[in-house]
């Protein structure tokens, strides 16, 4: 069988209609769904603070290849970028990367991110493997921090999630 997975540019909201959709086929082709198999994937970025992680993602690769890349290619695609909007109504003009930082992407300090990724686990109501996306690992450095900080301080604190 398939291995469900959900991509990092959808919103929280759109992201906890995928298990029912992943429900819906299990039923029709007789398979028992499970949660522990369905891979979510985010953008991630942990930093000594909240601030140095946001300001470190806009200033960084992250918001370039949105802003320079997506913003750009999604609308011709799809006209729009409703993929990235809590609410469809919104502009898309409204839709920056400090948006982002606030309805999609996850940065912050290692306990503001344990915090998020929490908050979103448990408002999808759990999933098996989080995906953590890249962008470049420019500068290399930081990035490798960021992973540093996510696998020795924030992973710990999300251990007891099934």
């Amino acid at each position: 069988g398939w291995i469900p997975m959900s991509i990092n540019f959808i919103t929280k909201n759109v992201l906890r209609t995928h298990w029912q959709s992943v429900e819906d086929g299990a039923l029709e082709t007789g398979r028992t769904p499970d949660r522990s198999m369905w891979r979510v994937a985010r953008d991630i970025y942990v930093a000594e603070t909240t601030e140095e992680a946001r300001r470190d993602v806009k200033e960084g690769t992250l918001a370039r290849d949105f802003t320079e890349y997506f913003f750009k290619m999604v609308p011709r695609i799809r006209g729009n970028l409703d993929i990235f909007k809590m609410d469809k109504g919104m502009a898309d003009s409204d839709v920056t990367p400090d948006y982002l930082l606030d309805n999609l992407w996850i940065a912050g300090s290692p306990d503001d991110v344990a915090r998020q990724i929490r908050e979103l686990y448990e408002y999808v109501g759990g999933f098996g493997v989080l995906l953590v996306m890249g962008h470049e690992w420019k500068p290399r450095d930081k990035w490798e921090r960021s992973m540093r900080l996510l696998a020795e301080e924030v992973m710990p604190q999300l251990a007891d999630l099934k």
